[in-house]
């Protein structure tokens, strides 16, 4: 706890988590939790616990990736711990229509295709696309290699292009990935 206190490592984190980071951190956090008070209690543990740990920081330049692994790895490990159930459209009110921090003014069917995904297609494309992470910071974050990275943004746009005609029609489904899913 006397880490806790010291007020060069506050003012240190005070100064790297910008506005635009703790959004990230927000965004991240609703996405996974699915409910503001889960998103809330998340991003509050993993706040804290950067704060207690930023010492591991190796460069300031990526503390918003550090900081976003923070926030999965402690999702995870609650995700353990009650070994959580899928989630349907319905039971996520900031995916079912009305747009909440994390949906990212995507359409509903645009929603809907992204939970038929896999999970870690799903957060790839949330990742890169929602939370503006470059390739080598969603990397960062998932603990994997940016080629790696770059390998599932391919075949989850490609997923999602294939979901996204299924239920739209060929023409309209690929014009809708293009033109949210593109580079």
């Amino acid at each position: 706890m006397a880490r806790m206190r010291d007020p060069q490592r506050q003012e240190r984190f005070e100064r790297l988590l910008t506005q635009e980071v703790y959004r990230a951190a927000w965004n991240y956090s609703w996405r996974l939790c699915n409910r503001r008070e889960d998103a809330e209690d998340l991003l509050q543990e993993a706040l804290v616990h950067g704060l207690r740990k930023l010492d591991q920081l190796k460069e300031e330049a990526t503390f918003k990736s550090w900081l976003l692994s923070i926030v999965r790895t402690r999702f995870l490990n609650g995700l353990r711990a009650q070994k959580a159930r899928p989630q349907t459209v319905e039971e996520m009110p900031h995916l079912g229509g009305k747009a909440g921090p994390g949906s990212g003014g995507l359409s509903p069917e645009l929603l809907t295709a992204m939970l038929k995904l896999p999970a870690s297609q799903r957060e790839i494309l949330e990742m890169y696309y929602m939370d503006g992470l470059s390739m080598e910071e969603t990397g960062q974050v998932l603990g994997i290699a940016s080629s790696v990275v770059r390998q599932r943004l391919f075949r989850a746009r490609r997923a999602i292009r294939k979901l996204l005609s299924d239920a739209v029609g060929a023409e309209q489904g690929d014009k809708m990935a293009k033109s949210r899913l593109s580079e």
